[in-house]
């Protein structure tokens, strides 16, 4: 028996129509489609889990450090994932072969193979790399299908060690340092929880250091001269920007402060003669952009259309379970060679969809995407030629954004004449530049934007000038005035996460290697790690003691700004763990595991080695509280005494707060709403018992009720959600008491 186990439903749906027919429905059992020896089931994403601390003894949080020597995995938390867990385990105790189907990534290989050395499979093992949903994508994965030794030094079992390296790791530090710095703090009253990451602690660092450089930041004026140009009295004028000779006073960024300094140096120039003194000028050609990556989109997407990460990605996700679009989690932004030929039909099918210029794109022209060895594990997001129909308005414009890069790739480069020239004038130095266009090519039908549109200082008509020319000039000085750094908003926090050698010191030897790594994270998780910055809770420990899951980051309108929370966590934690290039330099280990080249074992020991000494740190460090408002105390349950802990509703948009311990000993939480964010608690005002807010049958609203109390003082009017506690409330009581008479009769 061959059994193909795919990542998630859809997935084996698209398998299972490929292997069986348009009628593979009528092959569907409960948990999988069977057609003789032929069987296609799924997971349901991770369908096992890391065992947690209190599996291996580490029942408090003052538990640590914890360091399993064996490894163990669960079944999920999820009753559906924990059922589809053991159809799968009956399934493989018939199979002879397994496909593994999972996402074309390390993800994907490690969440079909961690459920068959869970269940110490030890058969035949093969691999399907499905990049694409539609017919033709689909022929040519099942074509491609390789054999691989499960956990075996090939390139598959090297994709799971990676994949199990980046999780126990994740694990190690999240756990072990979550919990020291946490309990350390919290001995000196500061009680927020401290979430550390191995991702998350760098990138909430990058948000903290560039708003202390906004915060640090002096505003300086600066000048600048510019001098515009004529050749033999010709109408014709073109600019050139001084350069300032080193005997000028100027700051350690080349400015010059004094605007006196340069007046001097324009009543020198002024009615001068100059000269060209150099000139250079050659043809060249541009060529289009790459087409997308995840990243790449969700940082276009965030910039252009405002949407967050996590919507580019779960609409781009929407895309490819509709087939229109290729894997939509690609850090890749080529496409393999043999894919070129399909242009001709994609180009047809959205030149009638209406992208511009679909309708010009030739497989005469291949830009340089179409290249076999930058091709990952999958390549860029490109259409698949499957005509779009009922599309909402995000996926219409983001597959609009995927269509029209991919139509570049067809199209001419970009033809221009460039022009780079100096002019001396009495021995002052003016450089400019210029670039005509000879042929648009693909910027025809380049999707406009703030950045293509935005005007720079080079002339758009080249000046007829060759070397040793004369020439007159007119100066002015311009006034300008430093800017801080901008905020960062999710697009371009997305786009540090990728290029995180950028904020690495360019003394560090890995800062070019780190270039080759594709930054902190995957482009499946970045979106995640970015919207855990701002998750926010409330709660209380069971002993009473808060339990604050603060923000570190909040939203102002579209910039990200740390909050005096996160700016405290980075404060407080080692050094080390916000920089980037510490999980830059681990993924970079990653990768060399995926690729053969380094021992796993190696790998976590230095892992562990580094959570260790951070412990040591965590003990040691004394802690800086710099938050200017105290956290929130704890609030006792009025029926039980015990603590009630503050939730948020994202279906209802508000806080409100649960008491579990009512729940314990009668089997049903007792909920309160959310006041200023304190808990609203109304008592009945004769005997002071906690009011009850019922509904009523006939659906006309609301009523409270006083559970001790008899006759009207029991019923009170529901007003806005709370209770009339003056005695009007007679209606109320009345209509209790009415039905309370017909249900008796009954």
């Amino acid at each position: 028996m061959k059994l193909y186990i795919a990542e998630k439903k859809n997935v084996a749906d698209v398998m299972a129509e490929y292997l069986f027919g348009k009628d593979f429905a009528t092959f569907k059992k409960a948990r999988y489609y069977k057609k003789g020896d032929t069987v296609v089931t799924w997971a349901m994403g991770h369908v096992l889990e890391m065992a947690p601390p209190s599996h291996y003894g580490a029942e408090k949080w003052t538990d640590y450090p914890v360091m399993p020597e064996k490894w163990e995995k669960l079944p999920s938390s999820k009753a559906q994932s924990r059922e589809q867990l053991a159809a799968i385990g009956e399934l493989l105790k018939t199979a002879d072969v397994v496909v593994n189907g999972g996402d074309p990534d390390r993800e994907g290989q490690l969440l079909v193979d961690e459920i068959l050395v869970y269940f110490n499979y030890r058969k035949a093992t093969q691999r399907i790399y499905i990049q694409a949903w539609d017919h033709d994508s689909v022929k040519k994965a099942f074509g491609s299908i390789i054999d691989y030794k499960l956990n075996g030094a090939d390139a598959c079992g090297c994709m799971y060690k990676a994949g199990y390296c980046r999780e126990r790791a994740d694990w190690l530090v999240g756990m072990n340092l979550s919990r020291a710095y946490t309990v350390q703090a919290r001995k000196q009253k500061i009680y927020d929880l401290f979430r550390i990451g191995r991702v998350v602690t760098p990138t909430l660092a990058l948000v903290v250091h560039r708003e202390e450089e906004i915060q640090n930041f002096v505003e300086k004026e600066y000048y600048e001269m510019v001098g515009t140009f004529h050749k033999d009295g010709s109408q014709k004028t073109f600019t050139a920007r001084h350069v300032p000779g080193e005997d000028l006073p100027m700051d350690s960024e080349g400015r010059v402060l004094d605007k006196n300094v340069l007046a001097i140096v324009m009543g020198k120039v002024t009615g001068r003669p100059g000269k060209v003194t150099k000139c250079t000028c050659k043809k060249g050609t541009e060529s289009p952009p790459l087409p997308y990556s995840l990243d790449t989109l969700q940082v276009e997407a965030n910039r252009s259309l405002g949407y967050s990460p996590k919507v580019v990605l779960d609409t781009a996700q929407s895309l490819y379970e509709k087939k229109l679009t290729s894997y939509p989690r690609s850090d890749c932004n080529y496409i393999p060679t043999s894919q070129h030929g399909d242009g001709e039909k994609i180009l047809k099918m959205l030149a009638g969809y209406g992208i511009p210029g679909a309708d010009q794109g030739s497989l005469v022209n291949k830009s340089k995407a179409f290249n076999d060895k930058k091709v990952t594990a999958h390549h860029a997001i490109i259409p698949t030629g499957v005509v779009p129909k009922e599309l909402n308005e995000k996926e219409t414009a983001l597959y609009k954004m995927i269509a029209s890069r991919y139509v570049l790739q067809y199209l001419p480069s970009c033809e221009f004449n460039s022009m780079q020239f100096e002019i001396t004038v009495a021995g002052e130095l003016f450089k400019g530049s210029g670039k005509s266009i000879l042929k648009e090519g693909f910027r025809e039908f380049m999707r406009r934007d703030a950045k293509e549109d935005k005007k720079d200082e080079e002339q758009a008509e080249l000046p007829d000038i060759r070397e040793g020319d004369s020439v007159a000039g007119e100066y002015k000085i311009e006034e300008k005035v430093t800017k801080p750094p901008s905020r960062f908003t999710e697009g371009t926090l997305l786009a540090a996460m990728t290029n995180i050698w950028r904020f690495v010191d360019p003394k560090n030897p890995n800062r070019e290697k780190l270039k080759e790594v594709k930054g902190i994270g995957t482009p499946a998780t970045r979106d995640d790690i970015i919207a855990k910055l701002m998750q926010t809770q409330f709660g209380v420990k069971k002993d009473g003691t808060p339990n604050i899951l603060t923000p570190m980051v909040t939203k102002e309108k579209k910039e990200l700004v740390p909050t005096d929370f996160g700016k405290t966590l980075i404060k407080n934690i080692a050094e080390s763990l916000t920089k980037p290039d510490l999980t830059a330099v681990m993924e970079m280990a990653l990768s060399e595991i995926a690729e053969g080249k380094r021992d796993p074992a190696e790998y976590m020991q230095k892992v562990a080695d580094m959570v260790k000494s951070n412990i040591r740190f965590a003990e040691e460090r004394q802690y800086e509280d710099i938050r200017k408002t105290a956290p929130s105390k704890a609030y006792p349950c009025p029926v039980c005494g015990k603590p009630l802990i503050q939730l948020y509703s994202k279906a209802k948009g508000k806080k409100f707060w649960i008491c579990k311990g009512c729940e314990e000993t009668t089997g049903k939480a007792r909920f309160f709403d959310d006041e200023k964010n304190e808990p609203f608690i109304p008592k009945c005002p004769k005997c002071g018992t906690v009011l009850k807010r019922l509904a009523r049958k006939d659906g006309s609203g609301y009523f409270w009720m006083c559970e001790k109390c008899e006759g009207s003082d029991k019923f009170f009017e529901d007003k806005n959600g709370k209770p009339v506690l003056k005695k009007t409330a007679k209606t109320a009581g009345a209509k209790a008491k009415g039905r309370t008479r017909a249900l008796k009769k009954r």
